[in-house]
């Protein structure tokens, strides 16, 4: 059996281990206790997987930390990890069958984005800004329908030697977050969308750029209906993904009785983010091997969302929720059983977008 990977959502910690290597307050990503890899159709395509899955501990109430200017957290207070083992179901054999994952639905959706010849070097800040950044404003409009969409920041992960590595005129190359998660919360996703009609913070990557020039116009707030955040995901290896891929769960299986606030303190603002406790309900789901001609959306926060209004969960089955919307979706990476012992490393690229429609598109 291969080595645990560690795949944390920081590169470094100021905590120390005996040895006095730095030592990560992060949970680290295990393969399964049982003894099941996966299960394979006569034609070769993985149903499912089973895996470990890291959760926040039940009698947690709060986690907080400080993250500094290149995005590393330090000590958490307060968390407490709690590991299970999870059956992640292959959402391309259920697209083989018709049922077609969707963000409205769903809270994600994999969508064909052929972008190989396109020369974006994803380890380089200002390349990725220039010319990554335009293409997923695009297609997040195209796929939402959206009146306005802003790309406002970005993380590129590693599971390999170039994990904390720096990137060409930006920050860390951080390791793929190996927990369940989401990126917003009923509190951090209003003031996030307001903040962004200010001019940018310390930490924003759009300072640069910007100066202190807001990056969305106060207007386009005033006449917003709906807005959402949503997450472009993309590996960005010519491989297919084999090592370390995210799964998500669907958004019919979260409630708000599973989460607890992760708050993030920066030298100028505080973020929140949920962490999840652990549920037999969770429905998680992952496309196996994932191109770069690929990407997929995953919804991080969405006003129209069963949740986003105050309710519990996003469906509750009745007919008055049939044409109802997902919040979000929890995601994390995992440790897939059935990786082949030599396969490349992750290396992928998530850019976070904010999407508003305003009364006459909505």
């Amino acid at each position: 059996m291969r080595n645990i990977l560690l795949l944390a959502m920081s590169t470094n910690t100021s905590s120390m281990s005996s040895s006095g290597a730095k030592k990560s307050p992060w949970p680290e990503l295990r393969l399964p206790s049982k003894n099941i890899i996966d299960k394979r159709p006569m034609e070769g395509s993985t149903n499912s997987v089973l895996s470990c899955m890291n959760y926040i501990a039940r009698d947690v109430t709060l986690v907080r930390a400080r993250r500094d200017l290149g995005g590393t957290d330090g000590s958490l207070e307060g968390a407490k990890w709690d590991t299970q083992d999870v059956e992640i179901l292959n959402a391309r054999r259920k697209t083989e069958r018709g049922e077609r994952m969707t963000l409205d639905r769903n809270g994600f959706e994999l969508v064909p984005d052929p972008i190989s010849d396109q020369g974006i070097d994803f380890f380089d800040q200002e390349s990725v800004l220039n010319e990554y950044y335009p293409r997923c404003e695009r297609l997040v409009k195209r796929t939402t329908g959206g009146t306005t969409v802003l790309a406002f920041d970005h993380n590129v992960r590693s599971s390999g030697t170039r994990s904390g590595e720096q990137m060409r005129n930006g920050s860390v190359v951080q390791q793929p977050a190996g927990l369940a998660h989401n990126d917003y919360t009923r509190v951090s996703a209003p003031r996030r969308l307001e903040q962004l009609t200010l001019p940018p913070k310390a930490n924003d990557v759009l300072k640069s750029r910007l100066g202190n020039e807001p990056p969305l116009c106060r207007d386009v707030l005033q006449r917003k209906k709906r807005y959402a955040f949503v997450n472009v995901w993309r590996n960005v290896r010519e491989e297919p993904v084999a090592c370390a891929p995210l799964a998500c769960v669907d958004a019919k299986s979260n409630t708000m009785d599973d989460l607890v606030t992760f708050r993030i303190v920066y030298s100028d603002r505080v973020g929140e983010n949920y962490f999840v406790k652990h549920s037999q309900k969770h429905d998680w789901k992952y496309f196996d091997g994932m191109e770069l001609e690929e990407a997929l959306l995953i919804k991080q926060w969405d006003s129209d969302g069963g949740i986003a209004r105050g309710r519990d969960e996003d469906f509750d089955g009745s007919e008055e929720e049939e044409d109802g919307r997902s919040t979000f979706s929890i995601h994390s990476a995992f440790l897939d059983p059935s990786s082949p012992p030599d396969a490349p490393p992750r290396e992928s690229i998530e850019v976070r977008c904010v999407v508003v429609w305003e009364e006459e598109d909505y």
